[in-house]
């Protein structure tokens, strides 16, 4: 069975060889790359974060503030 430092190196080496912004930001296909799954699943994930960034902005702030 391989290890977590296995795996995050080979993701490493695989993210090597994809080309970089000029950011320095990923891509959601570098960070699938990175974790081991699949970019469509990325995407949820980052459907999911920015929903419940919204919702928590939303019940800080009232409508009438923005």
């Amino acid at each position: 069975m391989r290890n977590w430092d296995e795996e995050e190196e080979e993701g490493w080496e695989k993210l090597e060889k994809l080309p970089q912004n000029n950011e320095n930001h990923l891509s959601q296909q570098e960070v699938a790359i990175l974790l081991g799954v699949s970019r469509s699943r990325v995407s949820e994930i980052e459907s999911r974060a920015l929903l419940k960034f919204k919702t928590i902005l939303l019940r800080r702030y009232k409508a009438e503030d923005f």
